[in-house]
């Protein structure tokens, strides 16, 4: 077997882009020269994305304490399925991987298939990635959410500060893959003012290679990736309302409905304001992971510029007409939320005569 040129990793740390690079990437195989991006399953079916974690072999996944292995012979089939002499791979199954006779052995395994290995990941900064999982915890209330209950503050949530101190968003799951890798690891801030050309795919086809193709190019910069982020007012309504229904038994399953209640009606509430937080709670939040961010920012090097933004951080207030149409939409969820009670109730009693 030919060995390749180079294998390209990219570990798609939660909440930075991956989806999008992956979609990306997927939609312009037949573009991409001589670089092949692959992601194939046991089964051998092509996924456009890699956030399935499908390269992990999963122990005790539901604890507190979650240990995965990546699976390293299916990760060297995709590549060597490749007739190309490039290959890229993008996962979110290489940031749950923290052993380091794991990537060790990883590393030995792609270098006897490949003469050269990058590994690429990009972080996020600290309060807009909060930001960001509390509003997902917000899109999927019925999920395995970090959000477990909604009667705080987005950041002084005692059960997501838990969930960022425990996970991989210190950036402390990139430092075995740097004690392996050392220079071949290359960790960049997703900001949009250290992006190259302030775009993040074009930034991932310069760091392949592909930067001089202006057809790639030109489509990266046109690229958008249809996205459910939610702005001030529709986190505030959908806070609110789920405030209220941790009042009722299996409350998840309540707001579950609701937000299918409320899904295709949140365009009533457009607005320009972005959700975010005041500078105190912001401060008081992070200073306990402070430290050991600022220790993982020192060992990965200086490419990593991510900051704590607290002085950029304001708090939008809702005016009168924003009163309104948040007044005006729930009493019109109050109807449907009746009316599908009533119905629910009739079917009952029907059931029961």
């Amino acid at each position: 077997m030919v060995k390749k040129e180079k294998v390209i990793l990219h570990i798609g740390l939660h909440k930075t882009g991956t989806t999008t690079i992956q979609q990306f990437l997927a939609k312009n195989r037949a573009e991409l020269g001589d670089l092949d991006y692959v992601c194939y399953t046991q089964s051998g079916h092509f996924r456009e994305d890699g956030n399935s974690y499908f390269l992990l072999e999963r122990e005790s996944w539901y604890t507190s304490k979650r240990s995965c292995h990546l699976d390293i012979p299916l990760l060297l089939e995709n590549i060597n399925r490749s007739t190309k002499k490039r290959v890229m791979v993008s996962s979110e199954a290489f940031s749950w991987c923290v052993n380091r006779a794991d990537i060790e052995e990883l590393k030995v395994r792609l270098l006897a298939v490949s003469h050269e290995v990058l590994i690429l990941a990009y972080v996020r900064e600290p309060v807009s990635f909060a930001i960001s999982v509390y509003t997902e915890g917000l899109k999927y209330p019925n999920s395995l959410s970090v959000l477990a209950d909604y009667n705080y503050p987005c950041l002084s949530n005692k059960n997501l500060r838990n969930s960022f101190l425990a996970e991989h968003y210190t950036f402390g799951n990139l430092l075995p893959w740097k004690e392996v890798f050392h220079q071949d690891l290359n960790v960049r801030s997703l900001e949009h003012d250290k992006l190259l050309g302030n775009n993040l795919l074009v930034e991932i086809l310069e760091a392949v290679g592909l930067g001089k193709c202006e057809e790639l190019r030109e489509r990266a910069l046109n690229y958008h990736r249809e996205n459910e982020s939610l702005n001030m007012l529709q986190v505030y309504y959908l806070t609110s309302l789920y405030r209220f229904l941790d009042k009722f038994k299996g409350s998840h399953k309540l707001k579950s409905l609701s937000y299918e209640l409320v899904r295709r009606k949140l365009h009533w509430l457009n607005s320009n304001k972005k959700f975010s937080v005041s500078n105190n709670v912001a401060k008081e939040y992070f200073a306990e992971i402070r430290e050991r961010l600022v220790s993982a920012k020192e060992a990965l090097g200086d490419s990593v510029e991510t900051e704590f933004k607290y002085n950029k951080i304001h708090v939008n207030k809702i005016s009168f007409f924003d009163f309104f149409k948040i007044s005006f939409l729930t009493a019109t969820h109050i109807v449907l939320f009746s009316i599908y009670l009533i119905k629910r109730a009739i079917k009952l009693l029907g059931g029961n005569s």
